[in-house]
């Protein structure tokens, strides 16, 4: 990071987020690789059963409450099968990626040592943040990208019936979601002076909307908490694959994740460093 000393200030956030992106380089490809695997194995799952009908008994076997609890509404399509068995599922391993990443733009850079060093060059504050939360947002972008190919690329090889835009909007979805769990960790980043709090505060809210959404639809009497729960917007009218992004959904959690980044901009202005 020594260069940027060397950069003109407008120079430095460009310079940043190069090089956040080239250390996440290969945990996003790895993330990408693992959750575009599962994606992958899911699409030859749905080929094993057979035709529609043998779905549909399968469908009717288990217990019409779990099928709510996990928006399971039709397997008799792929997009059906994929909607209840990896994008009801996918943000909750997603989401963890920029919550690692962005827990240890600050408290993980306190912690090792390292920040001081990054702030003895003229990189303003606000940058560090901003630097940090753009890089992981592109990322997030790239693992969203590989799951999809592999998921799309299987399907295709496999002459399985999965349509493009369907699977473009289902993986892009996923996106917003789990960078409003990464600007939360940053926001935690900025307040909290140990990385481990700045993990345990998303993962905590994270897992909590999850159950809050899930257990809302199956019970009336819990069915008001799903108004707090991000993940009752991420699919408000459906999952995106089957029935296509909600664009207002879509920018609204991107909106938030953002909001999270200015909140952390102002509280690092602000506080002392611990070295």
């Amino acid at each position: 990071m020594g260069e940027l000393a060397l950069r003109k200030p407008s120079g430095t956030l460009v310079a940043l987020v190069a090089h956040t992106l080239r250390l996440q380089l290969k945990s996003a490809l790895i993330w990408g690789g693992v959750l575009g695997a599962y994606a992958a194995a899911m699409v030859a799952s749905y080929l094993s059963f057979g035709d529609p009908q043998q779905m549909e008994q399968i469908m009717a076997a288990y217990p019409p409450e779990l099928l709510e609890a996990f928006g399971i509404t039709d397997m008799s399509t792929i997009e059906g099968y994929l909607a209840g068995q990896v994008f009801n599922l996918a943000p909750l391993a997603l989401a963890f990626f920029p919550i690692l990443a962005l827990s240890a733009a600050i408290a993980g850079s306190e912690e090792r040592g390292t920040i001081d060093v990054l702030l003895g060059n003229p990189v303003p504050r606000w940058q560090l943040v901003v630097g940090s939360f753009v890089a992981t947002a592109v990322s997030l972008l790239l693992i969203v990208f590989i799951m999809g190919a592999m998921m799309y690329g299987t399907a295709v090889l496999a002459d399985t019936e999965l349509g493009f835009v369907a699977s473009v909007e289902g993986v892009l979805n996923l996106w917003p979601i789990s960078l409003f769990f990464g600007g939360l960790a940053l926001l935690c980043s900025a307040v909290f002076h140990r990385r481990a709090l700045a993990i345990a505060v998303p993962g905590l809210v994270l897992l909590a909307m999850y159950l809050a959404d899930t257990l809302g639809r199956v019970s009336e009497d819990l069915e008001v908490y799903r108004d707090f729960s991000v993940f009752y917007y991420y699919a408000p009218e459906g999952s995106a694959i089957t029935d296509g992004i909600d664009w207002a959904s879509f920018f609204g959690i991107t909106g938030l994740a953002i909001l999270f980044a200015l909140f952390a901009v102002l509280v690092f202005r602000r506080r002392d460093i611990y070295t």
